[in-house]
């Protein structure tokens, strides 16, 4: 009697890693959006280039870290921060410093009450697009204060510096794929390779979220054609035990012991 339980639960097993098998290929198709192949959303608190250097300060990223804040983001000889707080998700980026005061010159200096960027994919019209806001925001010269615009343009030039170098508010670039880098500030030094971005957010042209995607029907009609068959082999099974009193059918000798 311990001959038709054997061969029949190997069968039962067998098919029951087939349907899983067939089950996992179907049902755990999820596919990630291209964008993830990318580099990941992410924005920082600043990053200086030249005489003097500091790597990105605050880093957040998706997938990665979300989120990203430090007490302040100085960088000695060239600037001085409030808090920092810098997020990245599937969608958006955004970096804000408080209370930013950047040096150009030993008589030239920004500041602010705080400085922001921000950028963001949309899902309506699979376009990526950032903006910059600044509080309080002035360049501070000798005989002259410039006030800085809250809400300004895309890639707005400050007129007035002279010789102590150029600002760019809300600098915008584009890279291969539609990659969007917005900077809230970005400060260049005259007759210097000297070079300051503050408030920095990137995004990606898709959402980098994963996509779960539902079998199609191909994979559907495989699953059921292949439950099909399990069970007429079942039924084989059993009428041939019925007529032949439990003994193991011909073309399933050998496949299990006892």
């Amino acid at each position: 009697m311990t001959g038709r339980p054997r061969y029949i639960g190997t069968l039962a097993l067998a098919g029951a890693l087939s349907v899983g098998a067939l089950s996992v290929g179907a049902l755990s198709v999820l596919a990630v959006s291209p964008a993830l192949a990318a580099v990941p959303n992410e924005s920082y608190a600043a990053l200086a280039t030249g005489p003097i250097a500091a790597a990105p300060i605050a880093v957040a990223d998706f997938p990665g870290r979300k989120l990203a804040t430090l007490t302040d983001a100085d960088i000695a000889g060239l600037l001085t921060t409030g808090a920092v707080i810098d997020t990245a998700d599937a969608l958006a980026a955004s970096a804000t410093i408080k209370r930013p005061a950047a040096t150009l010159t030993a008589l030239v200096t920004l500041t602010a009450g705080s400085a922001s960027s921000s950028c963001g994919f949309d899902t309506n019209t699979d376009s990526v697009s950032g903006s910059t806001v600044i509080s309080g925001g002035q360049l501070e010269l000798p005989k002259l204060t410039i006030a800085l615009p809250v809400d300004p343009a895309p890639n707005t030039v400050v007129a007035g510096l002279g010789g102590a170098g150029s600002v760019t508010l809300n600098a915008q670039s584009t890279a291969n794929g539609g990659r969007l880098t917005v900077t809230a500030v970005q400060i260049s030094l005259s007759g210097s390779p000297q070079k300051l971005s503050l408030g920095v957010s990137t995004c990606n042209t898709a959402n980098l979220e994963p996509v779960p995607i539902l079998p199609g029907k191909t994979t559907l009609a495989a699953l059921g054609v292949a439950s099909l068959a399990l069970t007429g082999t079942a039924f084989q099974l059993r009428r041939y035990r019925l007529r032949c009193k439990g003994a193991p059918p011909p073309w399933w000798r050998g496949r299990v012991s006892g």
